[in-house]
């Protein structure tokens, strides 16, 4: 695949449920999305990866969410995505809150890893930020995930001013210790909370600096369209990768290779975009119109934009992360 500016696109992020078990407070509102559709039907998801497979040389599939431990039928969505004819690599992002019961079914239905997200150690504050969450769930599906071999397992931290910046340090050190990557990642303008971005932006240059009070960083060669850029870094008896995802500060748009799909169904090119490419239509139930598929792909591709340029109104949860 080829988008309207040169770039190959080969890597897909597959929402399978815009639900979550929390509400982040830079994620959703204080009040949950009324507009949540629930999870995307298996054979449609299972058709729609194999056709851009099959077809269009996906190299890379990641399950997003909402939450994706929260769809009934994740583990046989795996198990069937695994076993196409010419499987890509297959991850998972979630919130760790329900992996340690179901990483062990998913590594055997052939998930290769997982991205968990942790932007703090702190029991109250997590719970704080997460409108309930339980923090030592989510760290005993990390240490699942690594037991099992779901690995290399990487720890999504969003920074934020005045909430978990001051932590940086000992969340980078919790995860090296056990031989994990740590990426911290800028706050998005996205959604109806873009406002975040005003009041909590902990900028790429401010991150690096508070990691290097602790560790030595040195650059490392990057894979294309990588959206991290990731440090090797050593100190205080650790050593193993840590990465920053700074979409706002510096951002990566030239370099990207990414189509999303909704659980709606929805064909999404860029997250700062609001058009939406609907796939369902070429859907009835039991076959993929691949034709029509193609005309929807070849339209999305030629608009994708070549940056992000316009607001985005609906939440990331909703856009598949």
């Amino acid at each position: 695949m080829i988008d309207g500016h040169g770039r190959q696109i080969d890597q897909l992020r597959l929402s399978i449920t815009d639900r979550c078990n929390l509400a982040c407070r830079y994620c959703v509102p204080a009040r949950p999305d009324a507009h949540a559709v629930g999870t995307i039907d298996v054979e449609f998801a299972v058709r729609l990866v194999d056709w851009l497979v099959q077809a269009h040389g996906l190299r890379s599939v990641r399950l997003t969410g909402g939450e994706p431990l929260l769809h009934p039928q994740v583990v046989a969505l795996v198990g069937r995505l695994s076993r196409l004819g010419s499987p890509p690599e297959l991850t998972l992002t979630t919130n760790g809150q329900l992996l340690a019961a179901r990483a062990a079914a998913l590594r055997v239905a052939g998930l290769d890893r997982v991205n968990v997200s942790l932007d703090t150690l702190g029991p109250q504050r997590f719970a704080e930020l997460t409108r309930g969450g339980r923090v030592r769930h989510t760290l005993a599906g990390i240490e699942a995930a690594l037991a099992l071999g779901l690995t290399p397992v990487r720890i999504n931290v969003v920074v934020q001013r005045g909430l978990n910046e001051h932590e940086l340090a000992d969340i980078a050190g919790w995860g090296l210790a056990r031989g994990c990557a740590v990426r911290f990642l800028e706050v998005m303008p996205i959604g109806p909370l873009a406002s975040v971005l005003d009041r909590h932006l902990v900028a790429a240059a401010e991150i690096l600096e508070r990691l290097s009070e602790r560790f030595e960083l040195r650059p490392m060669a990057t894979r294309p369209g990588q959206p991290a850029i990731d440090y090797a870094a050593t100190g205080g008896g650790l050593r193993g990768v840590i990465g920053i995802i700074a979409p706002t500060t510096r951002p990566f748009c030239a370099q990207c290779r990414r189509l999303r799909i909704t659980a709606r169904g929805e064909l999404v090119t860029c997250l700062h975009d609001d058009r939406r490419y609907d796939l369902r239509r070429w859907w009835d139930g039991r076959t993929l119109d691949r034709a029509g598929a193609d005309a929807t792909l070849r339209a999305a591709l030629t608009d994708k934009p070549a940056a992000g340029v316009t607001a985005q109104p609906v939440c990331m949860r909703s856009l598949g992360g």
